[in-house]
C-alpha cells in the first residue's frame, strides 16, 4: 500500500494539456517527489529516468546545442528506442547541473509531444550559487509539500477518509472523536512520507527520531554543498531555530539568540522560503481583496513540517493526554498545522497572511481567500466571546463570514457586533480543514436562506 498524493491529479492534467511545457516539480527534500513521479510514470509506455547525483548522467548535458542532440545522447546511453508521444523523461536532482536546467529550453523548443519532468530541492540556493536563472517562459512549475491530513487518512483508514469526504459540513458527526484521534496522531508525526510510513508500520514514535535526524542532517549537507560557506552559517541557523519559533512573529536582527545582523538573516529567510523549507505569513490590515502586505511589520514564521517541529522542540509528552491543540506549545503547534494544511491546498508558491489592526495589538491568525472574499480564520479554543480580534475584523469586513478552527465539534453561530451588525461564525474541528472551501461555501449559502435572515 502506498500514500496516494493528490498532486498526481495535477500531473495528469499537465500530461494531457495541449500547451504543455517541461515541468519542474519543486519541493523540500524528502517530501516524496521522486516516488510520486515513479507512480505517475505508469501512465506512459516509456519512462526514462536520470539522476543527476550520478556524474556520468550529469555529463550527458554538457556542451549540448539542441534538444534533439540531447535526447539522442540519452537514448544511446540508456540503449532505448522510444515513441516520443508515449514517453516521460524524468530528470531527478536537477539542481546538480546548471546545464541540465538550461537544456529544458531546448527540449521545449525541439519536441512537441515528449513530456519532460524535472525535480529537485534547494533549487534557489543552487541557482544563486551558480549565478543563473531558470528558462523563463519555457518551463512550468508545480510545488509539492509534505503529506496533508486527507492524504494520510486515505492511506491509513480509507473508510474513514470516505466518511470525512461525505460529511455534511454543517452537521456534527458521530465519529468526531475518532477523526480527532487521527488528526492528533497526524499532527504529531507530521507529513514526511518516510516518517509516516515508519510510524504506521510500527505504531511507535521511537523509530522516528532517526528519520528526523537524517532529514535535518540532509538539509545541512545540501546547504554546505550548494551554498557558499559565508551563507551556510546563516541558513543553517535558521533551519535549526525556526522550528522553535513556529507560529511566532519574528524579527531578523539577532534571530534565535544569534549575533547575526538583520540583512544576513533576512537573506537567509528569503532563500529558505523560496526553497520551501520555511514559510512566512505576512501581516496585513486588509479586510477585502487585494490582501496588501505590511512589509515593515514582523511576519510569523512556520516550518515546512509539523513532525520536524515536534522533533526539534521535543515535547512528545504534551500529546499523551490529548490536550487541545490550541493549548499545546502555547497554541503555536495548532497554527503550524493549520498553515501546513492551507499551503497543501495549492500547487503554487505558498502565500500566507494574517490580520493586524493599526494601531493596536489585535491579530487574527490567518486570512483565507475564497472567491472574492477574505475570510478570517482564528485558531482558538474557549468561548466565542473571547475572540476579540475577530470581532474587530468583522466590524470592518464587507461580508458576514468567519471561521474558527478548534478541537471541539462543528457548530454555527450568528453573533452580534457592537455596531449592531451580525456575522456568521462557523467553528470547525481540525479534521474539516481539508474541506475548508466546502465549509465556506455552505456558510455563505446558509446566510442567504430566508429563514436565517434574522436572529
Amino acid at each position: 500500500m502506498r500514500i496516494n498524493r493528490h498532486i498526481e491529479t495535477e500531473l495528469l492534467r499537465w500530461k494531457n494539456s495541449d500547451n504543455r511545457k517541461p515541468l519542474i516539480l519543486r519541493g523540500a527534500r524528502q517530501v516524496g517527489k521522486t516516488f510520486t513521479v515513479e507512480q505517475f510514470s505508469k501512465n506512459f509506455k516509456h519512462f526514462i529516468t536520470l539522476n543527476l547525483e550520478r556524474p556520468r548522467e550529469r555529463q550527458l548535458f554538457d556542451n549540448v546545442n539542441s534538444g534533439k542532440e540531447l535526447l539522442e545522447r540519452i537514448l544511446l546511453y540508456k540503449g532505448l528506442q522510444v515513441d516520443e508521444k508515449e514517453c516521460l523523461l524524468f530528470i531527478d536532482e536537477i539542481q546538480n547541473s546548471a546545464a541540465a536546467i538550461r537544456s529544458l529550453r531546448y527540449l521545449y523548443e525541439d519536441f512537441q509531444y515528449l513530456r519532460v519532468l524535472a525535480a529537485g530541492s534547494l533549487l534557489e540556493v543552487f541557482s544563486q550559487q551558480e549565478g543563473f536563472s531558470f528558462p523563463v517562459g519555457r518551463v512550468e512549475n508545480r510545488f509539492m509539500y509534505p503529506v496533508n491530513f486527507l492524504e494520510y487518512l486515505e492511506y491509513k483508514n480509507p473508510p474513514l477518509a470516505n466518511k470525512l469526504l461525505g460529511l455534511d459540513v454543517t452537521d456534527n458527526t458521530g465519529v468526531h472523536d475518532i477523526l480527532m484521534d487521527h488528526f492528533y496522531e497526524y499532527a504529531f508525526v507530521g507529513g514526511m512520507p518516510e516518517a509516516l510510513c515508519k510510524y504506521l508500520e510500527t505504531m511507535s514514535y521511537s523509530p522516528l527520531r532517526e528519520v528526523y535526524e537524517s532529514i535535518y542532517m540532509g538539509y545541512i549537507e545540501d546547504l554546505e554543498k550548494y551554498s557558499s560557506l559565508a551563507r551556510v552559517k546563516y541558513m543553517s541557523h535558521v533551519i535549526d531555530r525556526a522550528p522553535l519559533h513556529a507560529g511566532e512573529r519574528v524579527t531578523y536582527e539577532k534571530f534565535g539568540d544569534s549575533s547575526f545582523k538583520s540583512r544576513e538573516m533576512k537573506e537567509a529567510f528569503d532563500t529558505l522560503e523560496r526553497a520551501l523549507i520555511i514559510y512566512r505569513a505576512k501581516p496585513s490590515t486588509s479586510v477585502r481583496l487585494p490582501i496588501l502586505e505590511k512589509l515593515r511589520k514582523a511576519p510569523k514564521i512556520f516550518f515546512f513540517d509539523t513532525g520536524l517541529v515536534n522533533f526539534r522542540v521535543g515535547f512528545k509528552e504534551f500529546f499523551k493526554d490529548r490536550q487541545s491543540l490550541s493549548i499545546i506549545y502555547q497554541g503555536r503547534i495548532a497554527e503550524q498545522i493549520v498553515a501546513q494544511e492551507i499551503i497543501s491546498k495549492t500547487y503554487q508558491p505558498p502565500a500566507l497572511h494574517f490580520w493586524i489592526k493599526e494601531p493596536g495589538e489585535a491579530e487574527v491568525d490567518f486570512l483565507y481567500s475564497y472567491k472574492d472574499l477574505v475570510i478570517p480564520l482564528e485558531i482558538k479554543s474557549g468561548a466565542v466571546g473571547k475572540l476579540k480580534s475577530l470581532f474587530l475584523f468583522m466590524e470592518r469586513s464587507d461580508h458576514p463570514y468567519a471561521i474558527r478552527v478548534y478541537s471541539g465539534k462543528n457548530q454555527v453561530d450568528r453573533l452580534p457586533l457592537p455596531s449592531g451588525k451580525t456575522f456568521w461564525l462557523q467553528s470547525i474541528p481540525f479534521y474539516l480543514l481539508p474541506r475548508l472551501d466546502d465549509v465556506i461555501a455552505s456558510l455563505t449559502r446558509m446566510s442567504l436562506s430566508p429563514c436565517n435572515s434574522v436572529l
